[in-house]
């Protein structure tokens, strides 16, 4: 049987690998694997946290520690993402909004005429 010394170690290995994958998928701009590899994180991170407090050592808080900075640093930009989307979603909205505003003096006026009138504006 293994110790639980020996399966945090595994388990925390395994879970670096995870997050490795998370930031290589958020780079890639995949977001949909991303959160296919959470979801194989969770049970990573469900074992180390049934295990004993007396199994971690110096190094092993360590590396928690980078782990999770990692995790943070992804998380970070990821947000910033989400921002920059948003608003650019914005901008969108408002020029679909002015789209919506002017088409109606464009109705009845033929493709010719919009071009020009496009080029004098």
């Amino acid at each position: 049987m293994e110790s639980p010394a020996r399966r945090f170690t595994r388990l925390l290995t395994a879970l670096e690998d995870v997050v490795e994958q998370e930031e290589a998928t958020l780079q890639a701009r995949d977001f949909s694997a991303v959160s296919e590899v959470q979801r194989r994180a969770a049970p990573l991170v469900s074992g180390l946290g049934a295990l004993s407090l007396a199994v971690v050592d110096g190094p092993a808080l360590a590396r928690i520690a980078a782990l999770l900075a990692r995790r943070q640093h992804s998380m970070e930009w990821l947000e910033s993402q989400l921002a920059v989307t948003r608003t650019e979603l914005a901008a969108v909205q408002h020029s679909l909004a002015q789209v919506t505003r002017i088409a109606p003096a464009y109705r009845g006026v033929s493709s010719d005429q919009i071009s020009r009138f496009n080029a004098v504006g």
